[in-house]
């Protein structure tokens, strides 16, 4: 019996031991091994389990999903994970990078289904993307075509939404010239057709069991990547404008309670107010949407005489006028 099928029939008394030898078992060479081997645990512990039974695997590892021990297991599988990218980490290079990334987001739709441990690791998953894409700006670039398939459907805001978010804001952060000189007027365009087709789908539809009510969370991530984006590319500006404009009056719409509650669609409002004051400055909006390397210096920060203060309190003003908190 292997290291990890120990794990999967104890885990209990010896998550805190393997956390401890992850890191000794993982490296190029096994990374991507590994990482389906701990999110196929729950189904390992099944498995081990029904074996005891004689019992065809088939048939009864679905039932099993509601077993004492796989919960045990399926608990372990969150801080395991962690353990593991804080180990992959340390060595990964471009190429083991963006295979991470790409078995995330295809794992992200196809887990055990154990209860609550689907949303536990998509968590986790979630936030170990936005890490690969933070040690590798490039990688949206070189991934454009299976990010994109990931978020051309509604499904993906339906089963994995979390995960959907940290894509989308990933897109917004890192597709630019700034990030990766290989990216193109083209890729950004073509993004942004997709995020705005998803966008009007979830927020022009009634929700449904096909369609449920899409988390603010979501329509506001959707609707800052939209503007990123055309602020990259100036020509969208009027098309991403008069859609957030649509939207903002769509959630003053007293049908709109409904759909979301009287907090969210007052987050969505104040979301497409900041966005739009900030597009009626395009150079502004460039300026805080894709900031150059050396406004990451913390003295742009802390000096008040230097442009990132000044620039923010500018837009501040204008959206607190915008919104009617100031006078004209």
């Amino acid at each position: 019996m292997g290291p990890l099928q120990f794990l999967a029939w104890n885990s209990p008394p010896l998550t805190a031991e393997f956390v401890v030898l992850l890191p000794a078992l993982v490296d190029a060479g096994t990374a991507v091994e590994i990482l389906h081997a701990l999110l196929d645990l729950p189904c390992l512990t099944a498995a081990l389990d029904l074996q005891l039974r004689l019992t065809p695997l088939h048939q009864l590892l679905k039932p099993m999903a509601s077993c004492g021990r796989v919960t045990q297991c399926s608990e372990a599988v969150p801080i395991l994970l962690q353990a593991f990218f804080s180990a992959v980490t340390q060595f990964a290079d471009g190429a083991l990078i963006n295979q991470l990334a790409l078995l995330l987001l295809d794992r992200s739709d196809s887990l055990y289904q154990v209860p609550q441990y689907e949303a536990s690791v998509h968590r986790v998953l979630s936030s170990q993307l936005l890490v690969l894409c933070k040690l590798k700006p490039s990688l949206v670039v070189e991934l454009s075509r299976e990010l994109l398939e990931f978020v051309g459907t509604v499904s993906s805001i339906c089963s994995r939404a979390s995960m959907f978010t940290c894509v989308v804001w990933a897109i917004g952060e890192y597709l630019s010239v700034t990030c990766d000189k290989r990216c193109t007027v083209e890729q950004i365009n073509k993004f942004f057709e997709a995020l705005e087709a998803l966008l009007f789908e979830v927020t022009q539809s009634r929700p449904s069991a096909d369609l449920p009510c899409c988390p603010p969370q979501v329509v506001t991530v959707l609707m800052t990547t939209l503007t990123k984006l055309a602020s990259r590319s100036q020509d969208l500006i009027p098309r991403v404008s008069l859609f957030l404009s649509k939207i903002r009056t769509l959630a003053q719409n007293p049908a709109t309670s409904s759909v979301h509650s009287e907090e969210d669609a007052e987050a969505i409002r104040t979301r497409a107010t900041e966005l739009l004051t900030l597009l009626k400055m395009p150079s502004v909006a460039q300026f805080v949407f894709t900031p150059t390397a050396g406004v990451c210096q913390p003295r742009y920060h802390r000096d008040t005489n230097t442009a990132l203060p000044l620039a923010l309190r500018t837009v501040s003003r204008l959206v607190e006028k915008e919104a009617g908190l100031l006078p004209g």
